[in-house]
């Protein structure tokens, strides 16, 4: 039988882990070991976790007392300290989430055909009722890893080949991934795909992907999330992870790379010709078109 293990990142998460630990436990296939790394918190957390433990054996929880200070440096701190002996699957989840029954059932096999990480589409949900698909399995494109991730990390599955060589670079780079808030993600399928792993990214909705204030990077769907991403965009943000990717990586001298890096007025006109090896989607090729016109224009400090 397939060893397959879950880490989930919480923090103050009481109104809805234990609702989320129930779609885990019951899934299908079901999972090894279910490793919840609880950031310091000020809610019942720890006590709703603890009595999820008594209930399901296979659920372990790591540190209560740490502050991790964002979702991804907890990920980051699961992944450095998980003992992969033995493994066959690591999969990541979030604390609010709902995941369908068959969501790792429909992962393996894909993983199995010979890929290395899994990665798929979500519905966003709000409290409201409105629901949202996020559509994330447009084709890959040559150099889309530099630019945005392969989805939500909260669908990730990876195999534990490509678990072990994270793990290895992680530990070996762990001052400068701490130094990095956000996205996890992206640097997980950044270094996969910069290293020749295959990944599939799933039309399948294999979870409801809720949304909250407490988001801290959610579904921006819609005009409005346009502008929100603009805003940030215009500001650095984005081409900053950009940046630290190409530095992680030593990609500096990539052939792609060197052809518009470093990032200059005449680098993102350059970038800009090369927008649709950037990204998957149509309407995002074009967006990055006209923002990279725009910070050649305004050129923002990184």
């Amino acid at each position: 039988m397939k060893k397959i293990i879950v880490l989930l990142a919480a923090y103050n998460g009481e109104k809805y882990i234990k609702e989320q630990i129930l779609t885990i436990v019951n899934q299908s296939l079901k999972p090894h070991l279910i490793i919840v790394n609880l950031d310091k918190s000020s809610d019942k957390s720890q006590e709703i976790i603890e009595n999820c433990i008594s209930e399901y054996p296979i659920i372990k929880l790591l540190s209560s007392k740490k502050t991790f200070g964002s979702s991804a440096s907890n990920f980051f701190h699961l992944l450095l300290n998980v003992d992969l002996t033995n493994i066959d699957y690591i999969a990541l989840a979030d604390q609010d989430d709902l995941w369908r029954e068959d969501k790792l059932e429909k992962a393996i096999p894909k993983l199995e055909q010979g890929y290395d990480g899994y990665s798929s589409n979500v519905e966003a949900f709000w409290d409201d009722g409105r629901k949202h698909v996020l559509v994330k399995n447009q084709s890959q494109q040559n150099f889309d890893y530099l630019f945005e991730s392969a989805g939500p990390g909260c669908t990730f599955v990876f195999t534990n080949k490509l678990a072990n060589e994270l793990q290895s670079f992680l530990k070996i780079n762990k001052d400068e991934i701490f130094q990095m808030k956000h996205y996890h993600d992206w640097l997980i399928y950044a270094f996969a795909r910069t290293n020749s792993f295959k990944w599939f990214i799933d039309s399948y909705l294999s979870m409801q992907y809720r949304q909250h204030s407490q988001n801290v990077l959610g579904a921006h769907v819609g005009f409005s999330g346009f502008l929100v991403r603009f805003k940030k965009i215009l500001i650095g943000k984005g081409f900053d992870q950009v940046i630290r990717l190409i530095k992680l990586f030593k990609l500096e001298k990539d052939p792609f790379v060197r052809k518009w890096y470093p990032l200059s007025r005449l680098g993102f006109i350059k970038l800009a010709l090369y927008a649709p090896q950037c990204r998957r989607r149509l309407r995002e090729k074009i967006y990055f078109i006209f923002l990279c016109f725009l910070l050649a224009i305004i050129f923002p400090k990184f």
